[in-house]
């Protein structure tokens, strides 16, 4: 009886190595113009091992992709969370996005609900409802800043989708306390400390801001479980978050962990939110010919039309614009992905911008061609926005219909000018792509 001999796994020495002088070159993956990089040299997978860091494979090579994000067991996205950004003081290590394996799908299964596409259509008239209150106090015929307006926007569907009507005194103190608690997270001080994490192992210092913020957002939200639990029809005709799960089969935290995983719901959303919008708008602006198929969308009322083209803006603004431009797993024990030997402790880093720019993916990559998603859907294997496989984004549906539906009811009303030249950079100095000038556009009264 013949026997097909089994390939031999690859082991990450034999793979091309960075050396430590070029370790700089990592940032061309990073931004925009990934094509130009000269670790493109190395073919779809080189190596590097900086100093006091984890070993780490990164690779754009698909297969190695898909084997990554197919593994449920072998890999934590958690663990790269926690070694290299400060997500663990931020969230709390409790959170569903440093559970793993059983765990995680069990968390996962219990939480995923209120984001599923059965449960969006009720909350499109709380996000109209936003844009209605905000857009009167956006200037006409003068620059605006559209991602700081974008955190407004963010705040308010947020508050509403994750916990409803509250009662005018405990709302005022919640969206106060959730404004200090986001204030303490954008400071220059934490700033400052998270920079020092991977320098620390993984771990953050803590911040005192940031922990009494935090514990003031869980006081008023345990309050408000407090008063839900206290009257058990209160929920039973509301359709946000936390009516979903007090008295349901869903209910199955404490108050506490509870109001930590709402708690991180907000924070999860809120910047990324944000981010995208302001990238939409920057790049309607930045495109006459996009600008010109929302106007005509808009005159002729085919709302129909008007949806499926901007479902394509998003599509195509977080394919050039992820807000993070990278992913990645870290090994919990040797294993192997598609061929490659990968020890304990090491990280699997996928460069997203990189797979986003490919010309082997998307025909013309650089160019903001919305259109590319109106002739096909969406490829969840090589659109990597919100990642992949099991950890893939738990909001990643609601992200996307709510980016339609505040764009839409925004554009009925106001229209972008459009400028020549070329779209803002992303900012310098931030871990993420986030824009230089805060997506600084002009809106005209439509």
């Amino acid at each position: 009886m013949s026997h097909t001999p089994v390939a031999t796994p690859i082991t990450l020495r034999q793979l091309p190595r960075l050396r430590i002088r070029d370790f700089g070159q990592l940032g061309g993956l990073l931004r925009p113009g990934t094509h130009s990089s000269p670790l493109l040299e190395f073919g779809k997978r080189f190596v590097v091992a900086p100093p006091g860091f984890p070993t780490m494979l990164v690779t754009h090579d698909m297969d190695d992709v898909r084997a990554l994000f197919a593994n449920q067991d072998d890999f934590s996205l958690g663990q790269v969370l926690s070694r290299l950004s400060s997500h663990d003081r931020m969230f709390g290590k409790e959170t569903l996005i440093f559970l793993d394996g059983a765990e995680h799908r069990r968390e996962r299964k219990l939480f995923s609900p209120p984001f599923q596409h059965k449960a969006l259509a009720s909350y499109e008239d709380l996000m109209v409802e936003v844009v209605q209150r905000e857009l009167p106090t956006w200037p006409v015929g003068e620059p605006l800043e559209f991602l700081t307006v974008g955190y407004d926007l963010a705040i308010g569907v947020l508050l509403g989708v994750v916990f409803g009507d509250v009662a005018p005194a405990r709302a005022d103190r919640l969206k106060h306390a959730v404004s200090e608690w986001f204030g303490a997270i954008e400071s220059r001080g934490f700033l400052a400390v998270t920079l020092l994490t991977p320098l620390f192992g993984g771990y953050t210092p803590p911040y005192p801001p940031l922990g009494r913020r935090q514990a003031d957002v869980d006081v008023v939200i345990l309050e408000e479980i407090a008063a839900r639990r206290a009257d058990p029809g209160y929920a039973a005709e509301r359709s946000d978050v936390l009516s979903r799960y007090v008295g349901t089969d869903l209910d199955q935290h404490d108050d506490a962990a509870l109001a930590r995983n709402l708690r991180g719901i907000l924070l999860g959303a809120y910047e990324t939110t944000a981010i995208t919008l302001g990238w939409i708008a920057a790049m309607l602006a930045g495109h006459p010919e996009a600008m010109a198929e929302v106007d005509a969308a808009v005159d002729s009322g085919d709302r129909a039309r008007l949806d499926a083209y901007l479902d394509a803006v998003v599509a195509e603004t977080m394919r050039l614009r992820p807000v993070s431009p990278f992913t990645g797993r870290r090994a919990l024990r040797d294993t192997v992905i598609n061929g490659v030997q990968i020890p304990k402790g090491a990280l699997v880093i996928v460069p997203v911008l990189l797979i986003h720019e490919s010309p082997q993916h998307y025909p013309d990559p650089m160019v903001f061609r919305p259109e590319r998603f109106i002739d096909e859907r969406i490829n969840g294997h090589l659109w990597l926005t919100f990642g992949a496989g099991p950890h893939r984004c738990l909001g990643a549906q609601f992200a996307l219909a709510e980016a339609r539906i505040l764009f839409r009811t925004i554009l009925e009303q106001r229209r972008i000018e459009t400028v020549s030249g070329p779209v803002e950079p992303p900012r310098r100095f931030h871990t993420g792509l986030s824009p230089a000038e805060n997506g600084r556009i002009t809106l005209r009264v439509r």
